[in-house]
């Protein structure tokens, strides 16, 4: 329904282009009929001639015009289904990278500490502080290094920015290393970057390591479980609508 009513829309801007080339020729034809009917007592045959003249020349004014107005619809039209065809495209690439690392999870018994979701960001995978961090370090456990390899070189499909955000829970963080939630959450998403672009392929200008701390929580901190899901590691692949704020 949508489609046909654009398609509407082409066909009206289309006609409008007409209106200017054809008043003109209209008032120009009736000059020169005028012209014609006095000219055509005298020399009768000068006249059809003249008259011959007009018409074709009026006639491939008129197919210039509508063949200009028939290339401009069309080019709108192919800029418009170009467009909807590209979105719908790395939609597609995302929910499909979801599908291939939720299979993955699944048969690696990681479905509990890893979890994939789709939101206005684009596709969020989502790791358990508690795979790849003890309490209180930013240092990656080495037994898990190869989980989040692996999961770097299955997002290689896509050539998006990706965000590595450190998220912590709402206890207070206060060591000679670490002074604030801030800084732990920080040091653990840079540290996660630096794997990433030291082992794989993918392009360290379209990583960003970014700490929030406390402060952007998805549960409620006041249970132990709360706390447990708000530390966590959030891998972005971001819709290439934010490419220009990241850039």
């Amino acid at each position: 329904m949508s489609k046909k009513k654009k398609h509407k829309q082409h066909e009206e801007e289309g006609g409008e282009a007409w209106l200017l080339p054809y008043s003109d020729l209209m008032t120009l034809l009736l000059a020169v009929f005028i012209v014609l009917f006095a000219v055509g007592q005298v020399d009768k045959p000068k006249a059809e001639q003249m008259s011959d003249e007009f018409t074709e020349q009026m006639m491939t004014e008129i197919y210039a015009a509508e063949k200009m107005s028939n290339r401009e619809k069309t080019q709108k039209e192919n800029a418009t289904d170009e467009s909807s065809i590209d979105g719908k495209s790395e939609q597609q690439q995302m929910e499909e990278l979801k599908s291939e690392l939720d299979a993955k999870l699944q048969s690696e018994n990681l479905s509990a500490s890893v979890k994939t979701s789709m939101d206005g960001r684009g596709l969020v995978i989502t790791l358990s502080n508690a795979i790849i961090f003890d309490p209180g370090s930013a240092e990656i456990k080495k037994e898990n290094e190869e989980t989040l390899l692996e999961i770097a070189d299955m997002i290689t499909v896509m050539d998006n920015f990706i965000r590595i955000e450190g998220h912590t829970d709402d206890v207070p963080m206060n060591s000679a290393e670490f002074p604030s939630n801030w800084d732990l959450s920080a040091a653990r998403a840079a540290n996660v970057v630096r794997l990433i672009t030291s082992k794989t392929n993918l392009s360290p200008e379209k990583l960003i390591a970014v700490g929030y701390g406390e402060y952007r929580p998805v549960e409620d901190n006041s249970t132990e479980e709360g706390r447990g899901k708000n530390r966590r590691i959030d891998i972005i692949v971001l819709s290439e609508k934010y490419d220009d704020l990241e850039q």
